[in-house]
């Protein structure tokens, strides 16, 4: 032991990527317990000398052929060097891995060697994975989640899923170590986000504002979007703002281009995002496959009605129940449909609005926290007790 706080360290490879869900969170919930514990990040850094104190930085795995595609989504793999993973870990009280990938394989490896407990948190979905290099495959997704379960899981002391969804996902394809669901969160901001009063009608006249946030990727389906809009009676009348970035981003100009929309298709400050949550008359999710769906429960703790795929490989499916808030997964008709219900029907839009509110407040960031403290504390305490060293009250 050192000092008064335990050290965690922490695997994410891209930490000065925050580009996706995963370090977002990872992110959050390292500032929210920053003091309270000691953090490590293990991961690759985007400047020659990591920018952030804390970082153990490596370097970059070359994958030939699949470069170009880390790059696109902005998701750099770290290339393991035991011997510095090894020191790295020397003073660390508990291995938190969060990308299962090279690094986090060897980080357990030697965690394992060093008798530091192993918590796992699954981020990586394999559909997800898969969906990214062009591979559409339950076969191949099930060889996944096996590999998964023998380099990773199940060699953890506990395994954290964002959802029930992503738990009962996890026990399916063979997990045998405890699994803990803790969601993401949603931060309080999100939950203090005033609205611009949704009008009785805006079909009439004015914009009617559509709102998606999501990493810009294949399995997202933002042009299935795109493509909606195109077909929806109120198009004219419509701006579409996408949020995010990814391999697709210039692919999705180039289309709404194409179709003739207004659509802004950009990364955008907190400070703009929360505002166009605020005057969003709808947000819409496509994609098909979540563990959680964070932009989803942003959008709805900032009171906003939501439109989302029925997708049966997606979590929000599961929390998202209204029909009138669904739409047939990957069916651009049934999409444009929903759409232009919703626009028509304000008082609708506001009735699924607030019920939605309701379901969400439960799953804030502050009580993420303190879950994700109470399972690092009895990891510590396990381990205390396995070497011997409990303290007397």
């Amino acid at each position: 032991m050192h000092g008064l706080a335990s050290c965690i360290a922490i695997v994410v490879d891209p930490w000065d990527f925050p580009f996706n869900g995963t370090v977002v969170s990872t992110r959050r919930f390292v500032e929210a317990l920053d003091g309270q514990y000691q953090f490590k990040i293990l991961g690759t850094s985007d400047t020659e000398e990591p920018l952030d104190s804390r970082m153990i930085s490596f370097d970059k795995v070359s994958i030939p052929g699949f470069n170009s595609i880390l790059e696109t989504m902005k998701v750099p793999l770290a290339r393991p060097d035991r011997a510095r993973i090894r020191k790295a870990l020397e003073d660390a009280d508990l291995l938190h891995l969060h990308f299962p990938f090279f690094l986090g394989y060897a980080a357990i490896s030697e965690a394992r060697k060093l008798g530091i407990p192993v918590v796992s948190s699954f981020h990586v979905q394999p559909e997800n994975l898969l969906l990214n290099v062009g591979i559409r495959s339950r076969l191949l997704a099930k060889w996944v989640y096996w590999f998964f379960m023998v380099a990773f899981y199940n060699r953890s002391d506990l395994v954290i899923a964002p959802s029930e969804f992503a738990a009962q996902e996890l026990l399916a394809h063979g997990l045998t170590k405890p699994v803990e669901v803790i969601s993401n969160g949603v931060p309080g901001r999100f939950f203090e986000i005033q609205r611009d009063v949704i009008p009785e009608k805006k079909t009439e006249g004015g914009l009617l504002k559509i709102l998606s946030v999501g990493r810009l990727a294949k399995e997202k389906q933002q042009a299935l979007l795109l493509r909606a809009i195109a077909g929806s009676r109120f198009r004219e009348s419509i701006e579409l703002n996408i949020v995010g970035t990814g391999p697709r981003e210039n692919e999705l100009r180039r289309l709404a281009q194409t179709l003739n929309i207004n659509a802004r298709i950009e990364a955008v400050s907190d400070e703009v995002l929360s505002k166009l949550y605020s005057e969003a008359d709808l947000f819409v999710h496509t994609g098909e496959i979540e563990l959680e769906g964070m932009s989803v429960m942003e959008a709805i703790a900032s009171a906003n009605a939501v439109l989302v795929s029925d997708s049966k490989d997606s979590a929000i499916a599961r929390l998202v129940t209204d029909e009138r808030a669904r739409f047939t997964n990957n069916n651009v008709e049934n999409l444009s449909k929903k759409i232009d219900y919703l626009l028509e029907h304000p008082e609708e839009r506001q009735a699924l609005a607030t019920a939605n509110h309701e379901w969400v407040k439960n799953r804030s960031h502050s009580k993420s926290v303190v879950q994700l403290t109470s399972v690092y504390e009895a990891l510590l305490a396990d381990a205390k007790v396995s070497v011997g060293i409990t303290q007397v009250e």
